[in-house]
């Protein structure tokens, strides 16, 4: 076990780019991802086909999947309750960063 362990240099790849947000909601509990936890995002990565996101979806903040069918992207929530959101010309859409990691409670 490393008990030295710099949670700074583990979390963080690019500190003034690097955020943490608290999570509210439970669109992603599925992913592992539950209300209250902490978020560790990083608005200097380039998001991915399928990577998890915090985007801002007509104004409001949202964490979703981000997944690319064909030439249409989709914000893609990890509960079964919640349905995948289209994104078109109409919605004003911006992915604020990429989520690299979850801190939550035991």
């Amino acid at each position: 076990m490393d008990l030295d362990l710099n949670l700074q240099a583990y979390l963080v790849q690019h500190p003034s780019a690097t955020f943490c947000v608290r999570v509210t909601g439970d669109s992603m509990q599925n992913a592992g991802i539950f209300s209250g936890d902490v978020m560790v995002v990083d608005r200097a990565l380039e998001p991915k086909n399928n990577t998890i996101v915090l985007a801002v979806l007509d104004g409001e903040f949202t964490v979703k999947r981000i997944q690319k069918k064909g030439s249409q992207l989709f914000l893609k929530p990890e509960n079964e309750t919640f349905k995948p959101i289209e994104i078109t010309e109409e919605i004003d859409f911006k992915v604020w960063g990429v989520v690299t990691h979850i801190i939550h409670k035991v």
